[in-house]
């Protein structure tokens, strides 16, 4: 966890919570305040002591419980894992790890709306996390930009505070009204049974504010907003046009109308460029600025790999070092002046002493005369080049899942095969088995099984992958029309595509997107155009979006 500003410690704070020394003040919420402190290990930490009157009611502290219980079961590397907690305590705590950076609420109040590129890279991050979650079994419920932090290697997703379970049973999943207005979707509005694709509205508005800068669902109270979010279509006007379409399927009122996660990960991680999308400069300021606070208030233990530093070099940081290094210095000296020697007792303004030095232009570098480039070429001894694709494939082991699937043209989405875990939304294959050629996949006899390959090389060089189709429900996939105007075929390769079940029609030559309704050994459910198929000795149920 994180928070806007570091502040100093007043006379009232304690100095040490549960092991934990207290070095800073960071923000106060609802539930209690928060603090930037020290682990024994010497790594900075994010330790909220709930607020006395809350302590007093038993039902908090059985509530705060159950929410220590939730968030201890999320893990991934775009979400703020939780280091200790204590419910029995007086006052309660939870401590977490710290993450050096504003929130998207404040970096976009500060400095406007993200680039395309940049929004894409948020996206990517946020999707890639809430799948984690989800895994978990629990849905956030409470995205919105002052819930997502933005630190150097990625966003990161905080404040489970009502997260629930999703296997959980008590009456509050269904009834209870909770949220943000304005990023709460039409059904937690409603009061109705909230579900992963909750957390999918509040991604595409989240996404839409940082593409805009405002809330795509306007200002007001929270009545004004609610009945906008259920009967009104949102503002996305500046939202860049390769982000609308993800972004408006995602708003839709209807979840099942709304996309996987899968679809905002695969489409934001094309449009972020190479992957790296680079924040707004000032962002990367507010980022440095707190990073450096941060390594003077709790310095990385020297005895840890890399000298114990958390954070990525500063040459990641896409700012001139020079600037860095002024906030280095400045956040020194706020600590030197500290009135007591263990806090400061005030903050400088760092982000003023940022500005880049004039620098004394360097000669250039002689270039090498032909005869040293000769003579350098000549000593060279060819370094072979290994085969990351291959090496890819290589890793691969039955068993595995893979978290590709077959795009429209007939390519895989991925262009080398990566390990997943089974139970991930995206894991949309298995694999039978790695063999060395990819006739021995063929199951002769067997007309739709769900069952492919996916191979590398050729001949004697050949490594193959006999993968199967994962059949999870609520996942789309593409279809073709059959001998007359209301039937649907498929095939093999048909059952390996994945399709945003909300995305309105079906590409090039498909003719219907199906949504998986049931993978079941007994009857379909009912409802809408139904369509099914006998695959592996079970039922493969769908209907036509």
């Amino acid at each position: 966890m994180s928070s806007e500003k570091l502040k100093p410690l007043e006379a009232g704070d304690p100095k040490e919570v549960g092991g934990y020394r207290l070095l800073a003040r960071l923000g106060a919420g609802g539930m209690g305040r928060v603090y930037l402190g020290r682990s024994k290990g010497g790594r900075p930490v994010a330790v909220k002591v709930i607020h006395p009157y809350l302590a007093e009611d038993a039902q908090f502290r059985r509530r705060f419980e159950a929410k220590v219980a939730a968030v201890r079961r999320v893990g991934g590397i775009h979400t703020v894992q939780v280091v200790d907690a204590r419910a029995d305590a007086d006052p309660p705590w939870l401590v977490a790890e710290y993450i050096a950076g504003p929130s998207l609420h404040e970096a976009v109040g500060e400095h406007g709306a993200f680039s395309a590129a940049a929004v894409a890279g948020l996206g990517a991050g946020l999707a890639e996390g809430l799948m984690a979650i989800h895994e978990r079994g629990v849905v956030h419920r409470d995205l919105k930009p002052g819930n997502v932090l933005l630190a150097q290697d990625g966003p990161r997703i905080i404040d489970f505070g009502i997260a629930r379970a999703l296997d959980a049973t008590s009456q509050t999943t269904r009834t209870s009204v909770v949220g943000t207005p304005g990023f709460m979707s039409p059904e937690q509005l409603r009061g109705r049974e909230v579900g992963p694709a909750s957390d999918v509205f509040c991604l595409a508005a989240v996404l839409a504010f940082a593409a805009t800068g405002r809330r795509p669902f306007g200002e007001g109270p929270i009545e004004a907003l609610g009945y906008r979010v259920i009967n009104e279509e949102p503002d996305l006007t500046g939202v860049p046009e390769p982000l609308l379409p993800l972004i408006a399927s995602g708003l839709e009122k209807d979840p099942e109308d709304r996309p996987g996660l899968d679809a905002f990960l695969e489409r934001c991680s094309a449009l972020a460029e190479g992957g790296d999308a680079p924040l707004p400069e000032p962002v990367s300021t507010m980022i440095a600025t707190l990073v450096a606070e941060t390594e003077v208030l709790a310095p990385p233990p020297q005895d840890a790999p890399g000298n114990g530093r958390r954070f990525p070099p500063l040459g990641r940081m896409k700012l001139p070092v020079a600037a860095i290094m002024g906030v280095l210095l400045v956040a020194f000296a706020a600590w030197a002046i500290g009135d007591d020697g263990n806090a400061p007792a005030t903050f400088k303004a760092t982000s003023k002493a940022i500005a880049t030095p004039q620098q004394t232009p360097t000669p250039p570098t002689p270039a090498p005369q032909p005869s040293e480039t000769a003579s350098a070429t000549d000593s060279a001894t060819p370094t072979p080049t290994s085969d990351p694709t291959r090496k890819a494939f290589e890793k691969i082991s039955a068993g595995d899942c893979l978290d590709a699937y077959e795009r429209p043209s007939g390519e895989w989405s991925r262009s080398k095969p990566r390990a997943v875990g089974c139970g991930r939304s995206d894991a949309y294959l298995k694999v039978r088995k790695v063999v060395g050629g990819s006739s021995e996949c063929i199951r002769h006899g067997a007309d739709l099984d769900g069952e492919l390959w996916w191979s590398y090389g050729e001949d004697a060089n050949e490594i193959a992958l006999c993968v199967q189709r994962q059949f999870r429900t609520g996942d789309c996939f593409l279809a073709t029309k059959g001998e007359n105007e209301n039937s649907v075929t498929i095939n093999n390769s048909d059952l390996m595509t994945s399709w945003p079940c909300g995305a309105g029609s079906a590409p090039g030559e498909y003719d219907f997107v199906l949504r998986i309704t049931a993978f079941t050994s007994g009857a379909c459910p009912p409802g809408g155009r139904r369509v099914h198929w006998e695959i592996r000795g079970r039922t493969l149920c769908t209907r036509i979006v």
